[in-house]
């Protein structure tokens, strides 16, 4: 197993669980210091698919190796916006991830994007995915995060509330986006990552006596709820 493959871990948690476990993790371990008000931060993301919409249906089947690809921006801004290629292997994830303009943003949704031979290998591969694959926006997807860090075994440990879905990939930016609801109110998600070992302090306050392992990507269940026209 390759080294730069990272452990993931999924539990839905209700909402009372979610508040005591934040008040553990506040008082172990430090907030990702992108953070808005020292709490949480808004993930906004553009995933890709291609004509047969093979990343939704390798999810479906258990495919061991995966890739999705996705666009990713903070708090609706434009300034620090993310091309991602998620990997995941069984249970493990890898993530490459380079810094992109709002103008490569603009024409990959529109689908008029080429390779440049002095642009990064990752902005070429996902190029060469819209043009061999036909790779087009398939679904939005967004969430506020709360988002902990323990640096001395690089742990990750994130609570994800209110997930929603569009379709109007022309909106991308717009701070009223229209979006429709896909988890239960009364459910969020939370994920731990890690390298190869969980410390057991953390091991010990994530045990939660309502805690509901599970499998589901955000991604798939956004695609599987589509945002009616407006």
């Amino acid at each position: 197993m390759s080294n730069r493959y990272r452990n993931e871990q999924k539990y839905l948690l209700n909402k009372s669980d979610v508040a005591v476990l934040k008040m553990r993790l506040d008082a172990m371990m430090e907030k990702d210091p992108h953070v808005r008000d020292g709490t949480s931060y808004l993930i906004r993301s553009v995933y890709f698919d291609d004509l047969y919409n093979s990343c939704l249906h390798e999810k479906e089947d258990g495919v061991n190796f995966r890739r999705k690809w996705r666009i990713r921006i903070y708090n609706c801004s434009d300034r620090v916006i993310h091309l991602e290629c998620k990997e995941k292997l069984g249970s493990m994830t890898h993530k490459d991830s380079i810094t992109i303009s709002r103008a490569d943003v603009e024409a990959a949704i529109a689908g008029n994007i080429e390779v440049d031979k002095n642009r990064e290998p990752l902005w070429n591969d996902f190029v060469l995915q819209v043009m061999t694959k036909g790779f087009r926006p398939v679904t939005i997807v967004q969430y506020e995060r709360v988002p902990y860090i323990w640096r001395p075994s690089n742990v990750r440990i994130t609570i994800d509330m209110s997930l929603s879905s569009s379709e109007l990939f022309s909106k991308f930016f717009d701070e009223d986006l229209p979006v429709r609801p896909i988890m239960a109110r009364e459910q969020d998600l939370l994920e731990v990552k890690y390298d190869t070992l969980l410390p057991d302090h953390l091991r010990q306050v994530l045990s939660m006596r309502h805690m509901i392992n599970t499998s589901f990507s955000k991604y798939e269940l956004c695609r599987r709820m589509p945002m009616q026209a407006f």
